[in-house]
């Protein structure tokens, strides 16, 4: 084991031994994980279909256990892809969902040694010129950095996030790494979606690794969200920040899935419903979204304001696809089989030989919360079982999937399910859709 204040030893850690030793890492995850397939199916002959199935949850436990420890120790955009994974049940099993959901807190920190290393590297100064106090031990862990609290020498209360050394240059290898692996893991797509998926995941981990251009972002939010009531998002300290390190204003707050599950149910509803208006707003008034929904980067603080603590993966979009959106859920509210056609079409899913009232039922399925008069229930909603029912029922479905400009988008979706559902929120996203719709001139 390295000694933590070593910052060499700690720096050879988190490269783990370069592109080599990353692509090992890996690759043992990926044939484990193989073997354990292969093992399960040979077994499985042998085997009434109960078996079977206990032995496949189980075979697919160990190796999502296997995997999560593998991915957190190597951060980076491997790390990433776990996070994204955990919240978005069509791309993995439930088993491997639950295991990866675990690097949200459990990521290994860099030693204090290495961060004060790191700081001082980008800014050319000692740390005591440029803060006159700074928190040794980190307060949040990302994929590709951790965050520590600081007060500036003229006494602001910052937060800093610490990039990890040459995590940038492991990117685009770890990604086409992790191909197979994904690839092998994937439940219930095609392998040219998780390609797509890959391609679209990597451009953006690499536009996230440059803490300026968060920077820039959280400066552009302050007026994306200046509209929206009741949501923050932290100001940027400019002058401090580099390529590989961000400097921004310190909030105090609860994270908001822990928040969620204790408050009144009127301030989870009002939360809930701003959540939602916050996102209608980036898409359809400014054309861009916080694609990087999972509950680490969401604090409720002391005034009940939502905070958007991550701006690093920002999504932005052409009128084209974000106004091809509302046209499909108005010709789904108004029944229009050939409106939702031309309204796919423009935002460029794949339909080409399934027959549209197929697709009419299933979307009616997916967006159900978006076609249902009143409060909807988000924790009694199991979408992910319905849908498994249905595509099996109707396989043709499988050949209908969005563009690589959609998965994004979709991710947020299901993030933001997902914290309507462990909240119990009972939210009207009928309502405010309609009158989000209406507000922008589109009926």
């Amino acid at each position: 084991m390295s000694d933590p204040m070593d910052p060499d030893a700690t720096k050879a850690e988190h490269r783990r031994s370069g592109r080599f030793g990353r692509f090992a890492k890996i690759s043992s995850m990926t044939a484990g994980f193989a073997a354990r397939q292969f093992t399960q199916k040979v077994v499985g002959a042998f085997q009434n279909e109960e078996q079977r199935e206990d032995n496949r949850r189980k075979a697919l436990k160990t190796s999502a256990e296997q995997i999560a420890d593998g991915l957190g120790q190597l951060k980076g955009a491997a790390m990433k892809v776990g996070q994204m994974l955990s919240i978005d049940p069509e791309l993995i099993p439930d088993e491997m969902a639950d295991a990866l959901a675990r690097l949200q807190t459990e990521a290994p920190p860099m030693s204090f040694a290495t961060v004060k290393a790191e700081v001082e590297a980008a800014l050319g100064m000692s740390l005591d010129e440029a803060f006159s106090e700074f928190g040794p031990a980190p307060v949040g862990s990302a994929s590709i950095g951790q965050v520590h609290r600081a007060t500036t020498v003229d006494g602001q209360d910052v937060a800093v996030k610490i990039q990890y050394p040459g995590i940038a240059d492991t990117i685009e290898s770890d990604m086409k790494n992790l191909g197979t692996l994904l690839n092998l893991a994937r439940a219930k797509i095609s392998r040219e979606r998780v390609d797509a998926y890959l391609d679209e995941l990597t451009e953006v981990i690499k536009r996230e690794s440059d803490y300026l251009a968060e920077a820039d972002n959280l400066e552009r939010f302050q007026t994306v969200l200046k509209d929206v009531e009741g949501v923050r998002v932290p100001l940027p300290v400019f002058d401090l920040s580099r390529p590989n390190l961000l400097v921004m204003e310190y909030v105090e707050g609860t994270r908001l899935s822990t928040w969620i599950t204790e408050a009144p149910e009127e301030d989870r509803l009002r939360a809930g419903t701003r959540l939602i208006q916050s996102y209608i707003t980036m898409m359809h008034d400014h054309q861009t979204l916080h694609a990087d929904p999972h509950p680490g980067n969401f604090l409720v603080d002391d005034a009940g304001r939502i905070v958007f603590l991550d701006l690093g993966c920002v999504r932005d979009y052409d009128r084209t696809f974000t106004d091809g959106l509302l046209h499909i859920i108005i010709a789904m509210w108004r029944h229009d089989v050939d409106a939702l056609m031309v309204g796919l079409e423009e935002c460029g899913f794949a339909t080409q030989g399934i027959d549209p009232e197929l697709i009419y039922e299933w979307l009616g399925l997916v967006l159900a919360p978006l076609l249902t008069r009143g409060p909807f229930d988000y924790g009694t909603w199991n979408i992910q079982e319905q849908g498994v029912r249905f595509v099996k029922k109707h396989p043709a479905l499988l050949n209908f999937h969005p563009p690589r400009e959609a998965l994004f988008y979709l991710r947020v979706l299901a993030g933001l399910r997902g914290l309507m559902g462990t909240g119990g929120v009972k939210i009207d996203a009928y309502r405010l859709a309609r009158d989000g719709v209406k507000a922008r001139g589109y009926m």
